[in-house]
């Protein structure tokens, strides 16, 4: 279905396109982003099952190949999230010449939050911190930096991502930083080194300030706060 511009999808994107570069200082972007945007599911579902027959079934995907980059989805009560979180992966593809599948993902949740949401805290990877640590469970960036097929990450896996995206623009200059140059670096290398060693030099904190940093976005849902 085609959408005029000033439709609030449109507008949304294009505010996403406006914050996205402007937080994480990328370059011009290379490659435009083409949305496919269908009018029901079932549609979606013929037309993702025919032509990229093996993705698993999600509600939206993006794919980037040699001829363009595109985002699919259809419309649903989960449009707007769905939309944020792959358009991202079409503006970071079409400005970089690689993104490691961790900080793809993780920069994806992170800017899938409604922008409205001050902190651009993501309850859903929150709450699934909580019970991760509640098992014992500690981050593990050298592990994460491991992934390389996103059939292999697990719910935790993106809650684990988001949370070091989060952590590291929210956190102070010298997260931020880390984050940043890490990024451009990205502009010109397709084998990048690992983020950890950078973010160890620079703040040698870093593991119990991203598990510090997350229970203080725990204590800022509702659920926490009426405790």
């Amino acid at each position: 279905m085609k959408l005029d511009s000033g439709n609030v999808l449109v507008q949304e994107l294009e505010d996403l396109r406006e914050r996205l570069f402007a937080t994480l200082h990328l370059p011009e972007q290379r490659d435009p982003v083409n949305v496919y945007l269908f009018s029901d599911e079932a549609s979606y579902r013929y037309y993702m099952n025919t032509t990229w027959q093996n993705l698993p079934p999600r509600r939206a995907y993006f794919v980037g190949t040699t001829r363009e980059l595109a985002v699919y989805s259809f419309l649903s009560s989960k449009v707007q999230e769905d939309l944020r979180h792959e358009f991202t992966h079409g503006l970071l593809h079409g400005s970089l010449k690689t993104v490691p599948l961790w900080l793809d993902e993780g920069l994806a949740e992170y800017f899938e939050v409604n922008p409205d949401i001050p902190g651009a805290v993501h309850a859903e990877h929150v709450r699934e911190w909580e019970t991760a640590q509640q098992e014992n469970w500690s981050p593990n960036l050298f592990r994460l930096e491991m992934l390389s097929d996103f059939r292999d990450m697990t719910q935790r896996d993106y809650a684990e991502a988001w949370g070091w995206v989060h952590y590291m623009l929210q956190t102070s200059d010298e997260t931020a930083n880390v984050l940043l140059q890490y990024l451009a670096g990205l502009e010109t290398s397709r084998t990048p080194p690992r983020m950890l060693t950078s973010l160890e030099t620079a703040v040698p904190t870093y593991f119990n300030d991203v598990q510090a940093h997350v229970v203080r976005m725990q204590n800022t849902q509702p659920s926490h706060a009426s405790r």
